[in-house]
């Protein structure tokens, strides 16, 4: 038996009460990698919030995530470019489940465009999403876990974003931003408490990935051929990852970049 199909089996790698009781949020949580962040949360006993921009998307998300799960999300509508908008989530938050323990920050923008096209505003509409989002969600919850001395942030980033990213460089610059975020944070907060890890998924072919990144003929599949593992990720494998950087289980593991490839990223070695 394949060992993700004994895992799945098993209703998973974990224990069902990992994150009981945990208050986890999950920016771009009503889709693709997100979603199945949130589910895996869920699963696990947490209590978790969703942020989108989009309302109906996140209505629909966590009618689905209630029959997979049992449990119901809440839901808040949030662009991560704006600050006062990530403001009014953390007060929410607070006010409904209780002080966050555990920020995802997975909210994301990308297309492909080749970068003598590219204009400034298609390169600051990803950077301000992905980029800026990512620093207005964790400075607007971290203030609290510093103060109880207990948190974490995880951020989804992509492999090896200082070897670039063609065609997506505007994505690029801004998940190697969020990976030197992600050390610095590391580094000024893990004094007080606060592990802060990324985690960077290989190809997952999800709604939004194939749409925009592999539209073409055969690229997904094309793909397979280059990861040892033989298969193409899902948001499940992301979703364990960032759910074990969140959990007790990593709690000596922060600043890292955790790479979620099948094994891809070795060909470039």
């Amino acid at each position: 038996m394949a060992p993700e199909r004994a895992v799945a089996e098993r209703g998973g790698p974990f224990v069902p009460d990992l994150m009981r009781d945990r208050v986890v949020v999950v920016t771009g949580g009503s889709a693709g990698i997100g979603r199945d962040i949130a589910a895996q949360f869920l699963r696990h006993g947490a209590r978790v919030a969703i942020a989108s921009r989009q309302p109906e998307r996140l209505d629909e998300a966590a009618a689905a995530l209630h029959r997979e799960t049992g449990r119901a999300p809440m839901t808040v509508v949030c662009d991560v470019r704006d600050a006062t908008a990530v403001g009014a989530l953390a007060d929410r938050v607070a006010s409904e489940l209780g002080p966050a323990d555990t920020v995802i920050n997975n909210a994301a923008a990308n297309f492909r465009m080749p970068a003598e096209r590219m204009t400034a505003r298609a390169f600051g509409t990803v950077v301000d999403i992905d980029l800026i989002g990512t620093f207005n969600v964790t400075t607007a919850f971290v203030g609290p876990m510093l103060e109880r001395g207990f948190g974490q942030v995880v951020s989804v980033v992509v492999p090896d974003a200082d070897r670039g990213f063609p065609n997506c460089s505007h994505a690029g610059a801004a998940k190697a931003g969020i990976v030197s975020l992600t050390s610095s944070w590391a580094r000024e907060w893990g004094p007080r408490g606060i592990r802060v890890n990324a985690v960077a998924p290989g190809p997952v072919p999800t709604e939004a990935v194939m749409s925009q990144v592999f539209s073409a003929d055969g690229v997904a599949q094309g793909l397979v051929g280059g990861v040892p593992l033989g298969r193409l990720g899902t948001g499940t494998d992301v979703a364990h990852a960032v759910l074990f950087l969140a959990s007790d289980a990593a709690a000596w593991i922060t600043g890292t970049t955790l790479v979620v490839d099948g094994g891809q990223s070795t060909n470039s070695l």
